[in-house]
């Protein structure tokens, strides 16, 4: 994407950062679905893989239908007096039904496959950031010797400096046990969790594991608020009220199970100086705070 447009953006990094933002919502949302250990065209290249979901629907607390999936030719796969009916929030696209419709059998009737809400929403079992820290160590201790491996960077949670993207650091001399990322030649970067001696990997958990359903980002982007939080230094939000609306502004990357909570809640909204940020109704803003404490141990800011 970034290279078909080389010459037509005045500003390439802040294009290639807004391109990999829109994908990252896209596979939250559930329009892209992106898959591990996928072989495509030469068997020889495996790795992570981003294919447009078939279209579908989900209905959730309501009757409004949030539509995913794309189609090769358009953005939304409705008939055009349907289409007409679409209200697009970033990359959310809702339909709410007219007084006395069935939305719901009028939509299967056009071919989308509805998707439970359930189904679709699920996150991880809830565990404390003691609990997840600790079960991530014990499969660290049992998983086999380190490898060596080349542009590995590592996640600093014991760094003083505020901010996701300072904390990432060279692994160079760095001794501990460290979230990791690495770039690999096709797909995304493949991400883990490291015993490192002044550099070296000693052993090393790949995320994910065999049969896990998260992608290894989310499971990472976890690990790493547990592990800040262990550390007395929990990562902070921030809330603003407007009217009848609370916005949350995130300051760290959060798992798509975690965003399509939150677009469930609300709608996502361009970032206000922060990495995220949030729009929810003000009857929503307790179960939200709640939802960020217990499965992402997020702390709310002092105003």
């Amino acid at each position: 994407m970034t290279e078909a447009h080389r010459g037509l953006v005045s500003n390439p990094d802040s294009f290639l950062q807004q391109v990999e933002e829109t994908i990252d919502a896209l596979v939250a949302i559930g329009d892209l679905l992106e898959l591990n250990d996928v072989t495509a065209v030469d068997e020889n290249i495996k790795g992570t893989w981003l294919f447009a979901a078939p279209p579908g629907f989900v209905i959730h607390l309501g009757d409004a239908a949030n539509i995913i999936g794309l189609t090769p030719d358009e953005q939304t796969p409705l008939p055009a007096a349907v289409r007409d009916r679409v209200v697009i929030r970033g990359v959310s696209r809702k339909i709410y039904p007219t007084e006395g419709e069935d939305l719901r059998a009028l939509l299967n009737a056009l071919g989308l496959r509805e998707v439970s809400s359930a189904s679709w929403l699920r996150h991880p079992k809830n565990l404390s950031s003691k609990e997840l820290v600790d079960r991530a160590d014990l499969r660290l201790t049992s998983s086999g010797s380190g490898v060596d491996l080349e542009d590995l960077r590592v996640f600093n949670h014991n760094s003083e400096r505020a901010g996701y993207r300072v904390r990432w650091e060279n692994a160079k001399g760095k001794s501990g046990r460290f979230v990791i990322r690495r770039a690999q030649a096709y797909g995304a970067d493949r991400w883990g969790y490291a015993e490192l001696a002044n550099g070296d990997v000693i052993k090393l958990l790949e995320f994910p594991e065999p049969e896990e359903r998260w992608r290894g980002c989310d499971i990472a982007w976890r690990l790493m608020l547990a592990l800040q939080s262990l550390q007395g230094r929990p990562v902070t939000y921030r809330v603003s009220i407007r009217d009848d609306m609370a916005g949350f502004d995130l300051f760290h990357p959060i798992p798509d199970w975690a965003t399509r909570a939150l677009i469930f809640a609300g709608q996502k909204v361009p970032a206000r100086s922060c990495l995220l940020s949030f729009d929810v109704p003000i009857s929503e803003m307790p179960a939200t705070e709640q939802f960020l404490a217990t499965f992402l141990f997020l702390t709310r800011a002092a105003n």
